[in-house]
């Protein structure tokens, strides 16, 4: 007696199925995979920055040679000059420019009184160099960076806008030949409340 083997394999339709849910699926998963992979790499790059502060705060405390700044004066101390901080490659794959990427110190009034409070600002930047110099459309584009801002807006719910990309980011504010630095000055008006810098001194 023979026995009748049910050789029956899937139809074209059920293939096609198939081919649908998954490519569905893929739809829905690849934009969101990818969007917490660059979320985390922003949050590496913003937890960067906070290490610098940290290492300015470090820096100017631990020696006698630096002064606080009084309330017309703004302390600029380039990565280069900050002691324990050793950051060179970023998350997304560019070095950390160590002439150009930045730590503002200052001393503003609070609000209604006569005291004041040290401020810290940060500026860093990254390049597909390590000097930020090539100016290829291809190597621009790979740029990250924050722009000058209050080290208290890196822990905003809005952090993540503050990393950007290409040639929005600013690699000229140290490059000023005049030593008046007024782009940085201009950029601290936009986040002070009160802006009376009329003095930076770099280190």
């Amino acid at each position: 007696m023979k026995i009748l083997k049910n050789k029956k394999g899937f139809t074209l339709i059920e293939l096609l199925a198939v081919v649908i849910i998954l490519g569905v699926i893929m739809t829905i998963a690849i934009p969101n995979i990818v969007s917490t992979l660059d979320k985390n790499k922003r949050d590496s790059f913003i937890k960067d920055a906070k290490r610098a502060v940290t290492s300015a705060e470090y820096t100017i405390r631990s020696d006698t040679k630096y002064e606080w700044p009084d309330s017309h004066t703004a302390l600029v101390f380039k990565l280069s000059s900050l002691k324990n901080l050793d950051i060179e490659v970023s998350s997304f794959d560019t070095y950390y420019s160590l002439d150009d990427s930045f730590v503002v110190v200052t001393n503003e009034p609070i609000t209604g009184g006569a005291d004041s409070e040290i401020m810290y600002y940060v500026h860093l930047v990254s390049c597909t160099d390590r000097k930020c110099e090539n100016l290829d459309d291809d190597s621009v584009s790979s740029n990250r960076g924050i722009n000058l801002t209050k080290a208290s807006n890196l822990d905003t719910s809005g952090r993540y806008d503050l990393v950007v990309k290409g040639d929005e980011v600013i690699i000229d504010y140290l490059r000023d030949t005049t030593g008046y630095y007024q782009g940085i000055k201009t950029a601290l008006a936009q986040e002070m409340k009160n802006n009376s810098i009329t003095n930076v001194i770099v280190y």
